[in-house]
């Protein structure tokens, strides 16, 4: 990419990012078949690779979609953290989170997420995250 901006063929970069979101979608295509193999281990070896490798919000949202299908929370916990590792700013994701951890019963847990989501120095979109946290508090009776 940086060999097509010098050259200001900006064209051909459209093609770079073509392979990039094909390059994610082939991770996801390749656990998918491991699973339809019953090789559910190798599935969560292919996506815990793809996510170090090539960390995007899709693959993170596929991963965890499979892991909430299986019903295997302690997975999610885990990838839910990597997610927030990779970006800490996007508002959804730390409330689909503490939402989890409310779901499953964790009064302590939730809250906590929302708070040390508030305390992020940047965030996309505050407002969404503070209405959550304050309907989250309603529900609670607090």
């Amino acid at each position: 990419m940086y060999f097509h901006c010098k050259r200001r063929d900006i064209g051909n970069d459209t093609s770079i990012y073509g392979l990039i979101m094909l390059f994610m979608k082939m991770w996801l295509l390749y656990a998918q078949f491991e699973i339809r193999q019953k090789e559910l281990a190798t599935a969560r070896k292919v996506l815990w690779t793809a996510i170090g490798k090539c960390p995007k919000p899709k693959l993170f949202k596929g991963y965890l979609e499979l892991e909430l299908q299986l019903r295997e929370f302690n997975h999610c916990h885990k990838i839910f953290q990597k997610y927030l590792e990779y970006d800490p700013v996007i508002s959804i994701t730390w409330i689909k989170y503490a939402e989890l951890e409310a779901l499953l019963g964790d009064v302590e847990r939730s809250p906590a997420i929302y708070n040390f989501a508030i305390n992020q120095p940047l965030m996309d979109m505050p407002e969404v995250l503070w209405k959550s946290f304050i309907d989250f508090e309603t529900e609670q009776g607090e």
